[in-house]
């Protein structure tokens, strides 16, 4: 069961679905994993006890639910090794966040001519903010794929450098701001009235990069650099 002195990367461990409403209430689980329940809670406004009996409610309906495997395998992680779960990292959530980036690209603007003159206070800062984000990204992409990701696969005894996870805890803190700044600006990604079927299409791609960055950044957060950080400690082979 869930109380609300739970850290949320274990509430998340424990109960992969969570994620899901967790979405529903902006409970930001990647960046903020090490927060509290109660804390986070407390931030929004909301009755701590309420929330946390409705997340156990909820939980406990789709216990013993088919697994589709569009959650979050926490399971499987956690008995991958190092190499392994920066292999999965790069295959699944690399490869999904490159191709979305490149059909918001498009559709951005896309949205940005057709809109400009519509809705100007919205379309110009999204823009702004997808540009900021893509860059983010794909820099922390090539520095993951190129850099850090190779040297955590060779340096498995107890001589690698902790200083490339702090430089790319940063970096997902930097990426969750954006994100943040996105959902506000486009109102809980919620297209105008009179949007166009590529306004409601850049939402709904734009909704589906975040979900699968937030799964993206908690799977090397709370797993990854952990696993990583344990094995480093103990002097272990991966």
């Amino acid at each position: 069961m869930i109380t609300n002195k739970m850290r949320i990367t274990d509430v998340v461990k424990a109960y992969p679905r969570a994620v899901e409403i967790f979405n529903d209430f902006h409970i930001d689980y990647c960046c903020g994993g090490k927060d509290f329940l109660e804390d986070a809670i407390q931030e929004l406004g909301i009755d701590s006890k309420s929330f946390i009996d409705l997340l156990n409610k909820k939980l406990a309906k789709t216990a013993g639910a088919a697994d589709t495997g569009q959650v979050l395998p926490i399971e499987r992680l956690e008995k991958m090794n190092v190499p392994e779960l920066i292999d999965y990292i790069m295959e699944t959530h690399h490869t999904k966040e490159r191709d979305l980036l490149a059909e918001c690209d498009e559709l951005m603007n896309r949205v940005l001519l057709a809109h400009y003159g519509h809705h100007p206070e919205q379309v110009i800062p999204l823009h702004g903010l997808f540009s900021d984000l893509r860059k983010e990204l794909q820099e922390h992409f090539a520095k993951e794929e190129k850099l850090v990701f190779p040297y955590m696969k060779e340096s498995c005894l107890g001589n690698g450098n902790s200083g490339y996870v702090k430089e790319l805890e940063d970096e997902h803190d930097a990426a969750g701001n954006l994100i943040k700044e996105i959902t506000a600006c486009t109102n809980d990604f919620t297209p105008p009235k009179d949007g166009c079927a590529s306004y409601h299409l850049l939402f709904q791609k734009l909704q589906e990069l975040v979900k699968d960055i937030y799964i993206h950044i908690f799977t090397e957060n709370s797993l990854l650099f952990q696993k990583y950080e344990e094995e480093q400690s103990d002097e272990k082979t991966c």
